[in-house]
């Protein structure tokens, strides 16, 4: 499976240490320009992290629908967000097995009505948990972290149902 990854989730998973994730869950993992320019400064913890990630396993690749890229900027979401949709949707063309990894609500609302599946932050910990990459102790715990010292924000009864999923691993 190909992911196209958005600037949040790649931060926090660069931030929870589990950015390794990604290219043992997928076969590719793609990103746009306007990404690769958001990732932290040099002064953030992760910085490091995630410039490893772009000098070894994670490409930068440009959407070549630009019209479609302006549409959906004109829908109010972020440009990479925008970026992130258009690449997957023209990866799709070629392969069905195409994800892309977005938080960000509307933008998420936009990927499903053209389709193309959706997964974000907690989804790639989840995944990761049950294809034993990470414990379910672990998944759980990097899950806590995410909400408690981070801006991620969940609603306490999707917490108690990602809790619960995991649990049944």
């Amino acid at each position: 499976m190909i992911a196209v990854i958005n600037s949040s989730p790649l931060i926090y998973l660069g931030k929870l240490g589990v950015v390794d994730l990604l290219p043992r869950l997928f076969s590719q993992v793609l990103t746009n320009e306007t990404v690769r320019e958001e990732v932290p400064v040099r002064t953030a913890p992760e910085y490091l992290v995630l410039n490893e990630c772009f000098s070894s396993w994670l490409e930068v690749k440009t959407p070549s629908d630009e019209d479609l890229v302006l549409s959906l900027k004109e829908m109010s979401i972020h440009l990479g967000e925008a970026k992130t949709i258009a690449l997957a949707r023209e990866l799709m063309q070629r392969d069905d097995d195409v994800v892309a990894i977005i938080d960000d609500l509307a933008a998420r609302d936009i990927a499903t009505t053209l389709n193309i599946p959706i997964t974000g932050t907690v989804g790639v910990i989840l995944l990761g948990a049950k294809k034993n990459l990470i414990t379910p102790m672990k998944a759980k715990r990097t899950i806590k972290r995410l909400i408690e010292d981070t801006k991620f924000r969940i609603s306490t009864d999707l917490y108690s149902k990602i809790i619960s999923e995991i649990d049944e691993i």
